[in-house]
């Protein structure tokens, strides 16, 4: 009997110390349970006077090393850093590493990824709502895009339709005006366009737009593009001289025809709950870099244009001004695509009646 007294006592302190190991390992766990979250990007905020968890940003996009945002990026990323004395980490994730802008879309509206650098023809895939912002001939003028779009009532709606679906949109940027571009011949006249196939993004309005103007557009991701210009799978593609020139799409497009058909713009976003769930003080170091640092990335992107076309031409390109004949055609190609009445349904009357009528 004594010795089984022992055993008993024995296996007693046993399940005493395994359930004092235990309830320290769940405190701890309990206690870290946010930093695990903010090393996914989802840190918890400044509460109650406690100090805040590191926050991470992964942010997508699709540019390539040498694009104008991706510095702006990386210039926003050191700001938060700074600011933030290290407790906010941006981390630049381009070259579509995430995916095309469709995907990276859904991933910010999902909050599978936090942030991304999206063009509105990309996000335009994912939210059609904001799709009239591109509408052929809109926007003509960086003037135009400065008062109308980025300071003005496209913007604004814009702005407004994103967060209803989960992306808020922090500071606009350029995505530059939409060139023709293609291997076939020179692009000077509406006869010279039709039967090209040119591939463009998954937008009902471009899809239109070309098929107006007789040619047979081929949607496709971005990131596709280059692969289907070197097999030919497309005659041509709409981009202007950034993206011909940091894609490389110039070196299998020997003809270009500088159009301006459409202004493209974009936004810098972040996901629309762990926007509305960060501290004001958060809120403003992001803020503040965004709108600091994304106009500057515009106005360089800007100067890029000539500084990338004459690039282009020194390689061989051949770099045309169409002619009226030409401008003639796309603007009425343009105010067919404005006319169409699934815009009504898409966009909202009172949107239309904005275009329509200005």
């Amino acid at each position: 009997m004594e010795k089984m007294s022992k055993i008993t006592a024995s296996l007693s302190l046993c399940v005493m110390l395994v359930s004092l190991v235990v309830f320290a390992g769940c405190s701890s766990n309990a206690g870290n349970s946010t930093t695990e979250s903010s090393e996914q990007g989802k840190g918890a905020d400044v509460e109650n006077g406690q100090a805040a968890d590191k926050l991470v940003l992964r942010m997508g996009g699709t540019q390539t090393p040498s694009h104008p945002a991706t510095a702006a990026a990386k210039d926003f990323a050191q700001m938060v850093n700074d600011t933030s004395n290290g407790q906010i980490e941006a981390k630049v994730m381009f070259g579509g590493v995430l995916g095309g802008e469709r995907e990276i879309t859904e991933a910010v509206q999902l909050g599978n990824v936090e942030m991304g650098w999206l063009s509105d023809v990309g996000m335009a895939t994912v939210v059609p709502e904001i799709g009239f912002a591109y509408l052929p001939y809109l926007n003509t003028s960086y003037e135009q895009v400065e008062n109308n779009y980025y300071n003005g009532w496209i913007g604004e709606e814009v702005k407004k339709r994103l967060a209803a679906k989960g992306i808020q949109l922090l500071a606009f940027m350029d995505n530059d005006f939409r060139w023709v571009t293609n291997s076939v011949h020179p692009v000077l006249k509406p006869a010279d366009i039709k039967g090209m196939s040119i591939r463009v993004p998954e937008i009902p309005e471009l899809i239109q737009f070309f098929d107006e103007l007789g040619a047979m557009p081929t949607t496709m991701a971005v990131t596709e593009v280059v692969t289907a210009l070197q097999q030919g799978a497309v005659d041509g593609q709409d981009n202007g001289a950034i993206l011909n020139y940091t894609y490389g799409f110039y070196e299998f497009q020997p003809y270009m025809t500088i159009t301006n058909h459409v202004f493209s713009g974009g936004g810098v976003v972040i996901n629309k709950e762990l926007w509305d769930g960060l501290s004001p003080e958060r809120q403003k170091i992001i803020l503040e870099a965004a709108t600091e640092i994304v106009p500057e990335g515009n106005q360089i992107s800007r100067a890029n244009v000539s500084k990338y076309t004459q690039a282009m031409i020194d390689a061989g390109t051949q770099i045309d001004e169409p002619t009226p004949e030409l401008v003639a055609a796309m603007e009425e190609a343009g105010r067919k695509v404005w006319e169409n009445p699934d815009n009504v349904e898409r966009y909202g009357k009172e949107v239309m009646d904005k275009i329509l009528n200005r």
